[in-house]
């Protein structure tokens, strides 16, 4: 599919957002850009704003201020150009569907309330799951699989949908280093066809190897931008509330 927008364009914008729960920001005054087919992380301690800022952006939680836009426009307008894949230990895995059927749950926001699935929809799945190694699976039962297993399927999901912007919270938490592989090339492939794609990473060693931009994120906006510029040993310690931060830079 032909991406919709110019490569130039910024996938999103983030002006001024501020979260709070019970009266306790979350997220402070955060703005952010990011362009359009970047492969990028967002970095922080435990309780920075992570998971919340994906959340904004999705339209899921409602911001005490400040505004989000996808290539211009509010979530509600382009809902279907974004795919997202949850934290794993927010899925409730023990709900009896199969593989198939989980990824096929992606083409709804396609077909709409008042049609069903069909061959096309079926063939997109299987492509999908092709695509993440899980296609012998189809039709196992999703309780059935790894952690790893059905991280690969809700990735399939978010294929699936076709979408310009692919949020993901923690995708490589518990999985395999051959699952970790396989998203990454999932994510790089992606990134190649010009989507968008933004991860919520731990792993501040791989970070310069895997994604090309990056977001220091404390409740505030440490910074944002190219890996090579702006992940720094002395903007981590500002992310991390001054603490050392055991880290290599490679330098390319």
């Amino acid at each position: 599919m032909t991406a919709p927008f110019p490569q130039q364009a910024l996938a999103i914008e983030i002006a001024d957002l501020t979260v709070a729960y019970r009266d306790r920001p979350v997220l402070w005054d955060v703005d952010v850009q990011v362009p359009a087919g970047v492969l990028m992380a967002v970095v922080g301690p435990n309780g920075a704003g992570k998971t919340t800022l994906l959340k904004a952006v999705l339209g899921l939680v409602r911001p005490a201020a400040g505004t989000v836009r996808i290539f211009g426009q509010p979530i509600k307008a382009v809902r279907r150009l974004v795919g997202y894949v949850p934290q794993h230990r927010e899925v409730d895995w023990d709900f009896p569907t199969s593989v198939l059927d989980v990824v096929m749950m992606g083409r709804y926001g396609h077909l709409g309330w008042f049609r069903r699935p069909g061959a096309r929809e079926r063939a997109l799945a299987l492509a999908a799951l092709e695509q993440v190694g899980m296609r012998e699976l189809a039709n196992r039962q999703i309780s059935q699989l790894s952690g790893g297993q059905q991280q690969r399927v809700f990735l399939a999901r978010a294929l699936v949908q076709d979408a310009q912007v692919y949020l993901m919270d923690e995708p490589f938490a518990g999985v395999d280093a051959l699952t970790e592989r396989a998203i990454l090339n999932v994510m790089r492939s992606l990134r190649a066809a010009g989507k968008t794609v933004v991860v919520v990473h731990h792993d501040l060693q791989t970070v310069r190897e895997y994604f090309d931009w990056v977001l220091l994120l404390n409740v505030r906006r440490i910074a944002c931008g190219p890996v090579a510029e702006v992940f720094t040993e002395e903007n981590l310690r500002q992310t991390y509330g001054g603490r050392s931060v055991a880290l290599e830079v490679k330098r390319s």
